[in-house]
């Protein structure tokens, strides 16, 4: 059983998330988190001392689940292509479709790509999770492409598309037994 820190650690990274994703980064205010959380502003400061200390370790959170659904992939007896597509649904496609759905997305985006830490970390973890599928450098070119491919924010259908078209392109995949 969790303790009531955890708990309460996790209560506060969720209100955060649903704060970010309604008012974007910049107009969240710890007052909005403390209400959706239903706790005191005060208690926060206790876990949090900054807006983006929060926006980290929502961040954190989010790549620990997408490492950890990725790793399922890997274990699972799908090909070595459908397995790089769900990678890529995980930390690509995925998390743009909850984005797209938000009534702002570019204000959910901003502050995703204007800190970069957190650019890096996410860059970082999405490189881990392909590199035992197709090893350190071909999953370098893969997690950097994507910053050229989602340049200029297409739709869901075109991004799979884009998706699709990368993959099948790729002859350095390691063949399936």
């Amino acid at each position: 059983m969790k303790d009531k820190r955890s708990i309460t650690r996790k209560q506060i990274i969720d209100a955060a998330s649903a704060c970010f994703a309604e008012y974007g980064y910049d107009k969240t205010t710890f007052d909005d988190v403390a209400k959706r959380a239903g706790i005191s502003r005060t208690l926060i400061y206790t876990y949090f001392k900054s807006k983006q200390e929060f926006f980290f370790t929502m961040m954190d959170e989010k790549h620990k689940n997408y490492l950890r659904q990725s790793q399922e992939v890997l274990n699972s007896s799908l090909s070595t292509k459908e397995k790089l597509r769900k990678i890529i649904d995980i930390w690509i496609i995925d998390p743009h479709r909850i984005i797209y759905k938000s009534p702002l997305p570019n204000i959910w985006l901003k502050p995703v790509k204007s800190i970069q830490e957190s650019e890096k970390l996410l860059r970082g973890d999405f490189i881990k999770s392909l590199v035992p599928l197709v090893g350190y450098d071909l999953a370098e070119v893969i997690v950097f492409s994507y910053k050229g491919l989602l340049d200029d924010k297409p739709s869901i259908e075109i991004l799979e598309k884009r998706t699709d078209i990368l993959i099948s392109s790729l002859k350095m995949l390691p063949n399936d037994e």
